[in-house]
């Protein structure tokens, strides 16, 4: 297992980072060659529990789903870890935990529990000095090479951007200024936050959809798709099923199935490579 992203943010390029939803998913990008994954909070919420991304996916959770997923795979592992479930004392359990179920970076975020997903408006934000306290105390007390990724939904643009460059001067290794709708805010962003950057791009969310070369121009090193593999298998078995449903033959979505001999042999493969 490779627990260990500063290779990838050190290399030149960018980093597409897919989000995965379970352990699967997560075989499947790496299968396809995706370089890392990203353990999304939305995507556990949804996939494990069946709940909303409202903050109610807790550190056991979210730790269990890395744990599985990095025994699975043999690349590295981005954790969504919210607000660090609490205070200064509970991010220092969740960095103990996460390092040890193998995740490779945490993304911790500045919300007032009870969070709210990323790309929905109406989110509040701790104090600046409230979230300082708790990135300090990630940094601190990991003990391998974790990386800490601090992320702000601070929907003002050039609050966002103070706040990341505080962010990146306390040592995060990577800034993530979540859901900025224009394009001209993004430009500002990208050529002005110091360091490593993350940008989230949603289908159907607020941050206009370029490729990901684009984005690496105007500074973005971290490129994160962070729901596009739930929500293309979501809407994969809304589509077939609901066919199967209308015709009951299962002929009728099997070009759109693999076989029992592909899925079988990919996992056969998997496992005992």
């Amino acid at each position: 297992m490779i627990h260990d992203l500063d290779w990838q943010l050190n290399k030149p390029g960018f980093i597409e980072l897919m989000g995965c939803y379970d352990v699967l998913s997560a075989m499947i990008l790496e299968h396809l060659g995706f370089q890392s994954v990203f353990v999304s909070g939305y995507g556990v919420a949804a996939s494990l529990l069946g709940y909303p991304d409202i903050g109610l996916t807790t550190l056991f959770e979210e730790a269990m789903m890395v744990r599985n997923i990095t025994r699975a795979i043999n690349i590295p592992v981005v954790a969504d870890i919210d607000d660090g479930y609490g205070g200064p004392d509970n991010v220092k359990r969740t960095i103990y935990e996460m390092e040890r179920a193998g995740a490779a970076a945490v993304i911790l975020e500045d919300q007032i529990s009870p969070k709210r997903c990323g790309p929905l408006s109406d989110k509040k934000i701790l104090p600046l000095n409230d979230y300082l306290k708790k990135l300090e105390t990630a940094l601190k007390c990991r003990q391998g090479c974790m990386c800490i990724i601090a992320r702000t939904d601070e929907q003002d643009v050039d609050k966002a951007i103070e706040r990341a460059r505080i962010f990146h001067e306390m040592g995060a290794d990577a800034t993530f200024i979540e859901n900025q709708p224009t394009l001209d805010a993004i430009k500002k962003i990208g050529s002005t936050v110091p360091g490593h950057q993350i940008i989230n791009v949603i289908v159907g969310g607020k941050t206009p959809i370029l490729s990901s070369e684009q984005y690496h121009q105007f500074g973005f090193k971290i490129i994160l798709y962070a729901t596009a593999p739930l929500y293309v298998s979501a809407y994969a078995l809304f589509k077939q099923m609901q066919n199967l449903n209308k015709s009951h033959h299962l002929s009728t979505i099997s070009d759109q199935s693999m076989t029992l001999k592909e899925f079988q042999s990919f996992l056969d493969h998997h496992f005992l490579k």
